[in-house]
């Protein structure tokens, strides 16, 4: 791997392998280290990325108002130094989906990374990280609250952020309804925030070379103290399966039925005939799901020599990387 093969780039102590996913906690790793993370590198990144895998966003500064979210659109031709700069002076949230996919040297260091948690995690039960996504984001932007349906966690590379990390399967903070439809695919990951839920969030101004991890489904919210890079990754352990199925179980089964008192129970007879009866029932007749279209058109078009480095376009369209996707035979997600 090159320059990759830093010294221990990894190197908790054993509680901290121990409690890995288990419980919110912030570790140390030299990957911010790397070549990989320098600016001329991330610029020819930007410049040679794929745009149906280029995801720009912007948003408000509110974080009770996640309507303020919008999907950015990025003009044909723009450079990876006007991405870059864009960011720099702007109010933006750039996202390098699937780069495991895209690149080989961040493929390799990532399952590298994988390698080792499995190696030193038992818990984990042999842990391959699936999609991960390079992240690239301006001075005070932020990232609502929210939760992500697969175990995933933060390796942060460049500048300071604010995380808040709140306990994981709370119903009162995470209504059942938004869990099933985020497991669903209906609805994206955003939650109903309020400030008083950060009384019981684990607080910490993340830095070059800190890692945030937080147990599977533990909502988590963000605001940028200046520029940042990051890398988001997230990973495949048995419990995806098992929540997953539950999950979709009582969304497009349970719920259709009209019982209210869904379990969320992964243990047991019970969840496993629900987990066979959905994949059942999908392969049977797919369930239909609620299509989230209308949440990539956008007005807003990236321009780093505009305020906030956004202009309004005359009309609304698709986002870029939507329309790549479309153009490609591929769905938008």
């Amino acid at each position: 791997m090159s320059d990759q093969q830093t010294s221990s780039p990894i190197d908790w102590s054993d509680e901290q392998y121990r409690q890995f996913g288990l419980v919110p906690q912030i570790t140390p790793h030299g990957y911010h280290e790397l070549s990989l993370f320098r600016t001329e590198t991330l610029i020819a990144l930007l410049d040679e990325y794929p745009r149906r895998h280029l995801q720009a966003y912007s948003m408000g500064t509110d974080p009770e108002n996640n309507s303020d979210w919008r999907q950015v659109d990025i003009a044909e031709g723009t450079s990876g130094a006007d991405l870059w700069r864009a960011v720099e002076t702007g109010r933006i949230w750039l996202n390098l989906v699937h780069i495991e996919e895209n690149r080989a040297e961040y493929r390799e260091l990532i399952d590298a990374m994988y390698a080792h948690l499995g190696e030193h995690c038992p818990h984990l039960q042999n842990p391959k990280g699936t999609h991960s996504a390079l992240l690239i984001s301006s001075p005070g932007a932020q990232v609502y609250y929210h939760l992500d349906a697969e175990p995933n966690m933060l390796w942060h590379l460049r500048g300071q952020k604010d995380v808040w990390l709140y306990p994981a399967m709370d119903l009162e903070l995470v209504p059942q309804d938004y869990l099933e439809d985020i497991y669903a695919g209906e609805i994206g990951e955003n939650l109903p925030y309020k400030a008083a839920f950060d009384q019981q969030a684990m607080h910490c101004r993340l830095q070059p070379g800190d890692a945030a991890s937080w147990p599977h489904n533990g909502p988590h919210r963000i605001v940028n103290v200046d520029m940042n890079v990051s890398l988001a990754t997230s990973y495949y352990t048995p419990v995806v399966y098992r929540r997953q199925y539950v999950q979709l179980a009582n969304r497009f089964i349970l719920r259709n039925l009209g019982i209210r008192n869904r379990s969320m129970a992964e243990e047991g007879v019970v969840p496993a005939v629900k987990r066979m009866s959905y994949r059942i029932l999908n392969r049977i007749r797919p369930f239909r799901r609620r299509e989230r279209s209308a949440s990539y058109i956008t007005d807003l078009q990236l321009d780093p020599d505009a305020p906030l480095s956004l202009r309004k376009l005359s009309e609304p369209r698709l986002a870029s990387f939507a329309r790549k996707s479309a153009a490609d035979g591929g769905q938008a997600v």
